[in-house]
């Protein structure tokens, strides 16, 4: 498999973006297994909540303990399998083949400190919000590239922070560009994928097909749509670290 050349940091966004659909492209077949896998198990805690026929309500969060474990199991097994998407995503991107076990046994090297540090920048830009809004959306853009830093640099957790912010802080207008109109067209995406669905769930239950099997279906697609964005926004943030680290 050819090494894939990227643009520099100083490219147009469209560029970077385009660089990113190839990566996307690239390594969709190889990657869509692992983040289907990852969405499912971070969705454990929302599946189960369903089956209890209780309403989320975000300023009233369930105290259910089975709620919190699933949450936070979900959660972690995310961040590994995250990490083993973006390492394999890399590995392609360098001419490389996919190895499970070699990609398994890095990230499970890592995954404490995406787990720390993933805390840490939360905190970080959750304290940057409550004093002036802007210093938390600037830290949120620069902590994008954090999975990245953490997989492929060898740095203690707050020095993870300051590395993030110091690749990003020369082009932080292009890398949240970058980030919001992927984001736009993703958002896009959902809203014209919902709508044929409804149109689909509307005719089949009319046709006579069953209503939940119509709602397993999309469960199963709304799955897909997420799993297709993991997949998507891993090759951004890939494409925009070594850009900004080739360049710093």
């Amino acid at each position: 498999m050819p090494q894939l050349k990227l643009p520099p940091l100083s490219a147009p966004v469209s560029d970077l973006l385009d660089a990113a659909t190839a990566v996307f492209r690239m390594t969709l077949a190889k990657g869509m297994p692992v983040a289907l896998f990852a969405m499912l198990l971070k969705a454990l805690a929302a599946m189960y909540w369903e089956t209890t026929g209780k309403p989320m309500d975000f300023f009233h969060p369930p105290l259910d303990p089975k709620f919190w474990t699933l949450t936070v199991v979900g959660l972690l097994c995310y961040e590994f399998l995250a990490a083993i998407l973006m390492l394999r995503q890399h590995a392609m991107m360098d001419g490389g083949v996919p190895n499970l076990r070699r990609e398994a046994a890095v990230a499970l090297r890592r995954w404490p400190m995406l787990v720390v540090t993933s805390i840490l920048g939360g905190v970080a830009v959750f304290a940057g919000m409550l004093l002036l809004i802007g210093p938390g959306i600037y830290l949120l853009v620069c902590f994008l590239l954090m999975r990245p830093v953490v997989l492929f640099e060898s740095a203690g957790p707050l020095q993870v922070l300051v590395r993030c912010v110091r690749l990003v802080q020369r082009a932080w207008a292009k890398v949240m560009a970058a980030a919001v109109i992927a984001g736009l067209i993703f958002v896009v995406c959902v809203f014209a994928a919902a709508a044929l669905l409804g149109i689909v769930d509307v005719v089949a239950v009319g046709l006579g097909a069953p209503r939940e099997a119509m709602h397993a279906i999309e469960a199963a697609c709304q799955l897909g749509g997420w799993a297709l964005a993991l997949v998507y926004f891993s090759a951004l943030w890939l494409v925009l670290y070594s850009a900004a680290s080739s360049s710093a």
